[in-house]
């Protein structure tokens, strides 16, 4: 998981245009570009030696969960999940500065496609009522156009290696499809819920922004820094080129 969101920070400096064999002449632009290209073949079909399961689709089989909260008490399952389309990224833009050590990254998924189905059961506290719901749900959701701009500098970490500050990230959506199905309502019922969740992620997104960056620091960035505390740049372009 680690290595997955390293990559996704560290996008940034991917570029579209063809890269040199000659590692003497690869920069670390290039060998980000190279390792997301060896990327996009892997994730299909995973990578047993370095513990990489398939990511494309990525699947769940089953997972249940029980969370009780004050009022809130639920029970429930997910089942059969498969997200399809993880491996069709595209790289709008990208770079990287060496003067500045700052990065940018535009990076989008034309398509990604949810299906599975789970169940829930028991009481949602809401202005200090007990809520009862109880839904069982077959899932086919599809998102177009997923974007992520954003960008990053490399500082020094306290053992003389990189560390990310600096981060920056904005994520928009341009299409949401719902076609859930709950088999305890009806037609009308299914249709207004779909429409619902198809307004409110778009709600979401927007609201969420201010947040993005908060969220990135608190539970994402100590697990990248950790990982290239100990690297400068030049180790960390050999890592990308090693690994592709």
């Amino acid at each position: 998981i680690a290595k997955c969101f390293l990559l996704s920070l560290l996008v940034a400096t991917a570029s579209c245009s063809p890269v040199t064999q000659d590692n003497s002449m690869i920069g670390y632009s290039d060998a980000v570009g190279m390792f997301l290209q060896a990327w996009q073949k892997i994730i299909p079909c995973g990578f047993a030696a370095d513990n990489i399961p398939v990511l494309a689709p990525l699947t769940v089989d089953f997972y249940a969960f029980d969370y009780s909260n004050g009022q809130t008490n639920i029970v429930g399952n997910v089942s059969n999940i498969r997200i399809s389309g993880l491996n069709n990224f595209q790289i709008l833009s990208g770079g990287y500065n060496d003067s500045t050590q700052r990065a940018f990254f535009d990076v989008i998924f034309p398509q990604l496609q949810i299906l599975g189905s789970y169940e829930i059961e028991g009481t949602f506290g809401v202005g200090g009522l007990p809520l009862p719901i109880k839904q069982s749900v077959l899932i086919n959701k599809k998102l177009t156009d997923w974007r992520f701009i954003g960008e990053y500098t490399f500082a020094q970490s306290n053992s003389n290696g990189l560390r990310i500050s600096d981060f920056d990230l904005k994520y928009l959506v341009a299409g949401v499809k719902a076609d859930n199905w709950n088999k305890y309502m009806d037609v009308a019922t299914n249709n207004f819920m779909n429409e619902f969740i198809e307004s409110f992620s778009y709600l979401f997104t927007e609201e969420v922004q201010p947040y993005v960056n908060t969220m990135f620091g608190a539970y994402v960035m100590p697990t990248i820094n950790n990982l290239i505390a100990n690297m400068d740049l030049t180790q960390l372009t050999n890592y990308f080129v090693m690994q592709a």
